[in-house]
């Protein structure tokens, strides 16, 4: 049996990212391949003998240099220099972690990154996520608690039902802790770079997926993306509302997020786990606590909702739109361009939201590890 020294530090950092909720891509109980080459891509020899030491929880600068055994000085020249190519996290230059999901996203909006990845990480991603099925432990647990949920638009909603600023995208960029960042889509770009993307004339690229809070000002300090101001950030999520992009955050109430996703049904990294693949993964998101219903007496059977709807949740029938509550997961995109407001999201309770991703992510992290 090898013993923890004498793995080498590749290992020693796909060992560290096991720890995170929702592990890292297995194929029968043993790390894929293909992940292990994506690892190998993001990390030169060099800083892997650095990032061996990281774990999925920050440390500071002080535990690191020593347990690398070199200067807090040297240290913090090497963990900023992998921090500026997006291969590991930092809190404000003060500790510094590894962050094993992000990275699966950070290498197609971050420009340093991508240099490194560019389409063989585009390829190593379609092989160990789609074809090896992580996307199923990537969007939720083994027993079906979703990472992310939907987030439906104000406008959307029927002016008699019950909002929260939780629930709501308008709400959230009013509550949720800057600064508001805005970068380039990972899921869009990594389909654009394999040139498979289905949305290449409907949705945009850049400018469609928000850093907040600590990831906000992380993007902000390498100067990537571009800070919004709220009101900037109102009017860009009308924008994106009207294209058709459904909003996704964390499934949980606190304003301290990470990232708002702006979603297409196609490239997500979440609604194609239900949208796209043979082998669905019904819970790759949680519903929102809406449902889409139609006023009759004022739909018009344009069918532009069923159009819209990236569920595939409304028909058209006797030219009247007719709505699935089964298949609407309540992201009101079917709402935001009704013509003549026939269609509204009506309240009713059908997804639990946790208080913090704290508690959202010990769920998922036991939940994953029962059957081990």
């Amino acid at each position: 049996m090898i013993t923890e020294k004498e793995l080498n530090p590749y290992d020693k950092i796909l060992n560290n990212m096991r720890e995170y909720p929702n592990d890292i891509p297995l194929v029968d109980g043993e790390i894929s391949e293909a992940f292990r080459e994506f690892i190998k891509l993001l990390f030169t020899p060099n800083e892997a003998e650095v990032a061996q030491y990281l774990t999925n929880k920050p440390q500071s600068l002080n535990r690191i240099a020593r347990k690398i055994g070199k200067t807090k000085e040297e240290t913090k020249r090497i963990l900023e220099d992998m921090t500026e190519n997006g291969i590991i996290q930092d809190i404000g230059g003060f500790s510094y972690f590894l962050a094993m999901a992000h990275l699966l996203n950070m290498g197609f909006k971050n420009s340093q990154t991508f240099k490194r990845l560019g389409k063989k990480g585009a390829e190593l991603y379609q092989q160990f996520f789609i074809k090896e099925k992580f996307y199923k432990r990537y969007e939720s647990s083994d027993e079906g608690t979703p990472l992310t949920r939907i987030v439906p638009i104000n406008t959307a909603i029927d002016h008699k039902s019950a909002i929260s600023n939780a629930e709501e995208i308008h709400g959230i960029i009013d509550t949720c802790i800057g600064p508001i960042v805005i970068t380039d889509c990972p899921c869009r770009n990594r389909t654009e770079t394999l040139g498979i993307r289905e949305c290449k004339d409907k949705f945009p690229i850049s400018e469609s997926c928000f850093q907040v809070g600590l990831f906000g000002q992380y993007f902000l300090r390498r100067g990537e993306g571009r800070e919004l101001s709220r009101g900037e950030a109102h009017e860009l999520i009308n924008k994106l509302a009207k294209k058709g992009l459904v909003f996704t955050v964390a499934n949980s109430k606190s304003p301290v997020h990470q990232v708002i996703c702006s979603c297409c049904a196609c490239c997500c990294a979440m609604l194609r786990g239900l949208t796209r693949f043979e082998d669905k993964n019904e819970n790759c998101v949680a519903k929102s606590n809406y449902v889409s219903k139609v006023n009759f007496d004022l739909c018009e059977g344009c069918a532009l909702c069923a159009e819209r709807c990236p569920f595939k949740a409304i028909k058209i029938t006797d030219e009247k739109a007719i709505v699935d509550p089964k298949k609407c997961y309540g992201c009101g995109i079917c709402a935001v361009t009704c013509p003549v407001e026939a269609i509204k999201l009506n309240r009713i309770e059908q997804s639990y939201i946790y208080s913090d991703t704290a508690k959202l992510f010990e769920k998922i992290y036991q939940e994953n590890r029962r059957k081990e």
